[in-house]
């Protein structure tokens, strides 16, 4: 039995679920892990605002394309940070080391793997790291040095391979986790460009910006150019685009996000409204309701539909069933052989019998009424005989 007032209560639940759908899918990776943009305390806004306030021109990049134009157009120096290159995409690691390399670029990677690492050809390897996450500078100068201890420990630690057998100079290696590793390489480029490499992005979140040497590490890492492009990498731009954009390329992110938030609204108010699979259950009715009744209710039914046609064959059926059980007929006789039936009891031509029984639609309904009195006598002579 259905229950008053679950529908209400049914459409407020679904439509609290389609917002907070619509609210995960108001942009992609939400977290705000390391996004300049994101006031939540793992994002990176306030590292962004002290930089701005130190004159740097700090530009936000999603795609690529838009990265690669803006550094090929800027006529200063450039620092690129990548604070999240676990998202790059197949073929984008040496996509950023030719941009890097052509226009001499400084580079920074947060908590970069052994694929990343290879991939730039750096003489490094990547595993957890091992130590606490305060760390002190084993560094006198550089923006290490006059940083001291900041939060770097907690991800990732580096470890040098071959040095000077991958086209580098230098390694310079600071906050070290244990004898062998650090969670702060800067690798200087023989073209006069630097690659450094954090282990861990804590430092620069909105929720340690303020403790011990972290703003000041920050500051000195990427602040060194005057400019600076913090690519925020999208994992759907992973590969280049074809020459020609698709209706997809040109389709902004907030029409795919509520298209899918519609879709799924609709999914579930199908599922909502449709019937339960199963047999049918039959149920006894409230009130008797008489047969002349359902007659006049079907009649009509017919009436509004304009389906003389269909009612003509309802009467002719029921006919053709009565008259072969008054001929001593079996229901299910063809109807041909009935027509012969009752046209030798009736005394009436086969013809006629034919046309009545077995001949065509009415074309309206004075024709239909003339053929429902026709088969009424015709039943009333054979039950005389």
């Amino acid at each position: 039995m259905k229950r008053p007032g679950a529908g209400p209560v049914l459409v407020g639940v679904v439509v609290t679920v389609a917002v907070g759908i619509g609210l995960l899918l108001v942009r992609p990776g939400s977290s705000g892990l390391l996004d300049p943009d994101s006031p939540a305390p793992d994002g990176t806004r306030a590292l962004v605002h002290v930089l701005r306030d130190h004159g740097i021109d700090v530009r936000v990049q999603h795609r690529f394309d838009a990265l690669s134009s803006d550094v090929q157009a800027t006529g200063t120096p450039v620092t690129v940070v990548v604070a999240r290159p676990d998202r790059l995409g197949a073929g984008r690691v040496a996509d950023l080391d030719r941009l890097t390399q052509g226009s001499r670029a400084d580079l920074v990677l947060v908590g970069a793997q052994d694929d990343v690492l290879a991939d730039l050809d750096l003489p490094l390897g990547a595993s957890p790291a091992t130590s606490d996450v305060r760390l002190d500078a084993a560094c006198e100068d550089g923006a290490a040095g006059r940083a001291g201890a900041a939060d770097l420990g907690a991800d990732v630690a580096y470890t040098t391979n071959d040095i000077g057998g991958s086209g580098t100079d230098r390694v310079r290696q600071c906050y070290p986790t244990d004898p062998s590793a650090s969670a702060f390489v800067q690798v200087a480029q023989r073209d006069g460009r630097s690659t450094t490499l954090l282990g861990s992005g804590a430092a620069l979140t909105n929720d340690r910006l303020g403790r011990a040497g972290n703003a000041a590490l920050g500051v000195g890492v990427l602040g060194h150019q005057p400019v600076l492009e913090w690519w925020v990498p999208d994992p759907l731009d992973g590969a280049p685009r074809a020459s020609t954009p698709t209706l997809g390329d040109l389709t902004p992110d907030w029409v795919r996000y509520g298209a899918l938030q519609l879709v799924v609204v609709l999914a579930v108010l199908v599922v909502w409204r449709s019937r339960r699979f199963g047999r049918l259950v039959r149920e006894p009715l409230p009130v008797v309701v008489r047969s002349i009744e359902t007659t006049r209710g079907r009649a009509q039914l017919y009436r509004r539909a304009r389906a003389s046609g269909r009612a003509a064959q309802v009467l002719r059926a029921a006919s053709l069933q009565r008259l072969a059980v008054g001929v001593g007929l079996s229901r299910s006789a063809p109807p041909p052989e009935v027509a012969a039936a009752v046209a030798r009891a009736s005394g009436r031509a086969l013809d006629d019998v034919e046309a009545l029984l077995l001949g065509p639609d009415p074309a309206d309904d004075a024709t239909l009424v003339r053929l429902a009195r026709d088969l009424d006598a015709l039943e009333k002579e054979v039950h005389r005989t």
